[in-house]
């Protein structure tokens, strides 16, 4: 072992502190530095810097999504066999430092003076790379290291405040500092490349932060023997798992809907409020509002009404934030206030979203008798990756289809309804689609005697075995 001293503690106080909670949200603080530009600047950086075809961009991203299908369920299963003194799912944190790196730098760095097929190619390469290969390397470990931490659900639900908290600290940064950053560096694909060298070297360590303070308490071990047969067993009981395809079904909706919002959003900015920089202010609204409703009245709504009820509610706000713009679109402040109520929305989709997802982990556990974190998360994150490509195409063909003109000074009449459509009415269909998606979920209800009968059974393989009774997280 390389580092003996940062190996896994499993025997930590099962009370998670401050810190460790800071550390595991600063995780997706390092995570927002990729998966931000990808969903709301990678397509403006493509069309209006590198000067390709917004349909064929999206429509290599959404080809890319299938090809993520194959990556979750190989680091899916990857995680479900490590064998590693750092931990089963904290392992990889570290593993992918230097990739994530490498894949955040070349995804913005499409090197000028090659021919559209080659810009292409590159694209193709370095996005899959990045999304495909790295992003999922890293990012699905780190997502179900909230099933590891502890079993207890409302100290998971506020582990998942803290990452959304930080989530959107980073989401902010992220939004704020690119476009003002390129413009530092000279605006050219040079500066693009400079200001996505820095990100990297941020992201990276904050991901070395949360893989030094947090720790794997109830972690399954891995099996002897998990051949192709035992895992194709395991998908297919994914499937049964009810509650764990509506949640999936409702996250393909919402984060399709925010990738649309996001991608349309900064052609709005330009061509209807004339300031691409305005992405940064929408951004620093949504995400002031965002940390608002988690910190002040996420956590209460969660102890009364329940996961699933606070994450109908907020779409329901969203919904109709979205909508808003159509009474003045070229009212800046008409659509800051707008924002404000899409950013107190989504203080409580994503940390609800997230704080169901290892819950399902529990009832899957309960309905099979076998815990599978790693396959579980990786169907989820094949869901949500799968929503950023379908998000972008919907934005892109709604776009193109308006008749969208690459770095046009003005366009026309129809291509800026689709613009408006692609930023208003899309997204708003989307969200409630995910609303009916959740209508049947009943697990948080049904969880507190789930994690009574699996620590049942789990007392009863003790006493059978003579080992000590293992200790498991109160239900709350």
């Amino acid at each position: 072992m390389l580092f003996p001293k940062l190996a896994n503690n499993p025997n930590k106080d099962p009370n998670i502190g401050f810190v460790e909670k800071f550390a595991y949200g600063m995780g997706d603080f390092a995570s927002q530095m990729l998966y931000t530009p990808t969903g709301s600047i990678l397509i403006y950086y493509y069309t209006e810097v590198v000067n390709v075809n917004i349909a064929i961009v999206a429509s290599i991203m959404l080809a890319s999504r299938f090809l993520d299908g194959f990556s979750d369920l190989c680091v899916g299963y990857l995680i479900e066999n490590t064998k590693s003194p750092y931990g089963k799912a904290r392992a990889w944190l570290i593993r992918m430092l230097i990739p994530f790196f490498i894949a955040m730098v070349a995804l913005f760095s499409v090197p000028p003076g090659m021919s559209d097929l080659l810009k292409y190619v590159y694209i193709f390469v370095s996005y899959n790379f990045a999304i495909t290969v790295v992003y999922t390397a890293i990012n699905l470990p780190y997502g179900s290291m909230t099933t590891t931490m502890t079993q207890d659900s409302y100290q998971r639900s506020i582990i998942v405040i803290y990452r959304m908290l930080l989530a959107t600290a980073g989401n902010t940064l992220t939004m704020i500092v690119t476009l003002p950053m390129v413009e530092f560096f000279g605006g050219d694909q040079m500066a693009w490349t400079t200001t996505f060298i820095i990100l990297a070297v941020i992201a990276c360590v904050c991901f070395f932060f949360t893989f030094v303070c947090c720790h794997e308490r109830c972690a399954s071990p891995a099996p002897e023997k998990n051949d192709l047969k035992t895992t194709l067993r395991v998908i297919k009981g994914l499937f049964h798992n009810k509650f764990w395809l509506m949640l999936t079904l409702a996250m393909v909706t919402i984060f399709s809907a925010d990738v649309v919002f996001g991608t349309a959003n900064t052609y709005y900015c330009r061509y209807f409020l004339d300031n691409p920089n305005h992405v940064g202010t929408f951004a620093a609204i949504m995400n002031s509002f965002k940390i608002g409703s988690m910190i002040i009245l996420l956590p209460i709504m969660l102890r009364r009404y329940g996961k699933r009820n606070a994450l109908v509610l907020a779409s329901a706000i969203i919904f109709v934030a979205l909508l808003a713009r159509f009474i003045d679109p070229e009212n800046a402040t008409v659509a800051f206030v707008a924002a404000a109520f899409f950013g107190f929305g989504q203080g409580f989709t994503y940390a609800c979203l997230f704080a169901m997802l290892p819950d399902c982990v529990e009832y899957g556990e309960y309905i099979d008798h076998e815990r599978h974190e790693g396959l579980v998360y990786a169907g989820a994150s094949f869901g949500m990756k799968l929503a950023a490509g379908l998000g972008a195409v919907l934005a892109s063909i709604t776009m193109q289809v308006g008749g969208y003109v690459n770095n046009a000074p003005e366009q026309t009449p129809e291509a800026m309804n689709a613009i408006l459509l692609a930023c208003t009415a899309v997204p708003a269909v989307l969200y409630i689609l995910g609303i009916l998606s959740v209508l049947g979920y009943k697990l948080d209800k049904l969880y507190p005697d789930i994690i009574r009968e699996l620590q049942n059974r789990k007392s009863e393989a003790a006493k059978n075995s003579g080992d000590p009774i293992p200790a498991v997280g109160d239900a709350k």
